[in-house]
């Protein structure tokens, strides 16, 4: 219930509000928190998911599992948006099908109007459409493909080949080639049989609530697979992925975009805070 003290200083802005119509002035965001209080934070990360659901919630459980908090007041003030009616990204990008980018561009706009101050975004496929999305709106959406090239060259500057295990929209957008490509590095992908019966069957039956053991021994089949090619590393570049992944079975290191993602929106947070 509104106390008697809210209303009369909704009343009071309103009055104010009339006065500057009248005058040819408007009040701005600031005079309203003043007039009538608020609580908003400085900083709101936006997160855009339910590309899928629970990659969405794991997502969100690394944001607060690696962010140095001692009390719940230390934590980042966050609105997530899931939205799994989004169509399929790796169907949309195989059919050249661009009805998908309303979707996305809805999500992102909605997010913006909430008040978040950043967006991030726990899908590597999706970044197909970056530009789009990011010309959607004025706030800045971390790009998870490039955030994570750069987190493996500074982790393991001599690294030459990088085994990718991710959706085969993905891979056929080359969205990970171009950015190692730009550092120096080789990317490696399964081959054509292993990629469908091992990395995507496993992403699809993560996504229906699958056996994770099953799924597991898929992508340690493709991952291995990598590794006999020369990878030195391996990217795991689809947020279902490390849902089913046991870095433990892989004889190289393996480097997660969505831990990436969850770490750069961390330390995007802190910066926009010092502001």
């Amino acid at each position: 219930m509104i106390s008697k003290n809210s209303i009369r200083k909704i009343l009071l802005f309103s009055l104010v509000f009339a006065i500057c119509i009248l005058s040819g002035s408007y009040p701005t965001k600031s005079d309203a928190k003043n007039l009538i209080g608020s609580h908003e934070p400085d900083v709101i990360l936006g997160i855009f998911g339910g590309m899928g659901p629970e990659a969405t919630a794991n997502f969100y459980q690394l944001i607060v599992k690696l962010t140095p908090a001692k009390k719940d007041q230390d934590h980042i003030p966050t609105l997530i948006y899931s939205f799994p009616q989004i169509p399929d990204r790796t169907a949309s990008i195989m059919s050249g099908d661009t009805s998908i980018v309303s979707y996305l561009t809805e999500g992102l706009m909605r997010l913006e109007k909430a008040g978040a101050s950043f967006i991030v975004i726990p899908c590597n496929t999706a970044h197909y459409y970056y530009d789009k999305m990011q010309k959607s709106i004025s706030i800045p959406i971390i790009n998870m493909i490039s955030e994570t090239a750069k987190e493996v060259t500074a982790k393991y500057p001599d690294v030459k080949k990088v085994g990718l295990l991710a959706t085969t929209g993905t891979i056929s957008t080359g969205l990970y080639e171009k950015e190692f490509k730009a550092l120096g590095i080789e990317v490696i992908t399964p081959a054509k049989d292993l990629l469908e019966n091992c990395v995507m069957k496993a992403v699809y039956s993560i996504k229906a609530g699958g056996n994770k053991q099953q799924c597991e021994d898929l992508l340690y089949t493709a991952g291995k697979d990598l590794e006999k090619n020369g990878a030195s590393v391996i990217v795991l570049g689809c947020t279902e992925i490390p849902l089913a992944f046991n870095p433990e079975r892989a004889g190289v290191p393996v480097v997660s975009a969505t831990q990436v993602l969850a770490d750069r929106a961390i330390e995007k947070y802190k910066k926009m805070q010092k502001r």
